[in-house]
């Protein structure tokens, strides 16, 4: 929120928060954080509008790729990624957990 408030996105009706999305850039890549639809709310194009904004704000700042990740036991959401115009790229994900300071 500090650093790219504009990037964070919430979808209210009625009041009520039933989707977001937390994107960044970094000057070189865009990525898809974190995007949530309230249960309820699904199927309704509330996680498509909040993707489109997002791509939106993003090519406004320069981004010309847009990168996200997928745990691989939530391949469900395939689908809904595909429908919006990703694609599958081949790539090794690595990470390092640090010490608790």
């Amino acid at each position: 929120m500090r650093h790219q408030p504009n990037l964070l996105l919430v979808a209210i009706e009625a009041d009520q928060v039933v989707g977001s999305i937390m994107v960044g850039y970094d000057g070189h890549r865009g990525w898809i954080s974190r995007i949530a639809t309230l249960q309820s709310h699904r199927q309704k194009g509330i996680g498509e509008a909040l993707i489109h904004e997002a791509e939106r704000r993003l090519a406004g700042l320069g981004c010309i790729k847009i990168n996200l990740q997928i745990v691989a036991s939530n391949s469900t959401v395939l689908g809904f990624y595909r429908k919006c115009g990703y694609e599958v790229e081949e790539r090794i994900s690595m990470s390092k957990l640090l010490p608790k300071v």
